[in-house]
């Protein structure tokens, strides 16, 4: 079975998305094209990783098997400043799809607050329609 995304759900906040893609190049575990970070809201030092793979390519034959049958991936590895670290990787459950679009980023962001606004207009009219429905 195959799928697009891992989870690593704490991992320190010092990995940058470079860090990352290059321990997977490092180990041969599949070409990433894309790290999302988010924070843990109780853990300061922690964050939770999501690592897409590009389309072309498949993770690693260990990442499928190692998924497949324990629903998990362990990587130990060691880092650039020679301490160890441990990982443990998902498949992702909720993976955000990738964008495809021709927009920059301020077409994106103009568009965006549109909508929010529209969505404000909405809820106010949602509103004054429920207040009628009770009278």
């Amino acid at each position: 079975m195959s799928f697009n995304s891992l989870t690593i759900e704490r991992i320190k906040k010092t990995y940058t998305e470079d860090m990352i893609i290059n321990v997977f190049w490092k180990y041969f575990l599949g070409k990433v094209y894309r790290v999302d970070f988010e924070p843990i809201e109780t853990e300061s030092e922690y964050q939770t990783v999501t690592i897409y793979k590009d389309e072309k390519y498949e993770w690693s034959e260990e990442i499928i098997k190692s998924i497949n049958q324990t629903d998990n991936f362990v990587l130990y590895h060691t880092n650039f400043d020679r301490s160890n670290d441990c990982w443990t990787m998902k498949r992702c459950s909720n993976p955000i799809p990738r964008a495809i679009t021709t927009r920059n980023i301020h077409q994106l962001d103009h568009e965006n607050n549109a909508l929010k606004d529209e969505n404000g207009s909405l809820k106010a009219r949602i509103a004054e329609l429920e207040k009628e429905l009770n009278l």
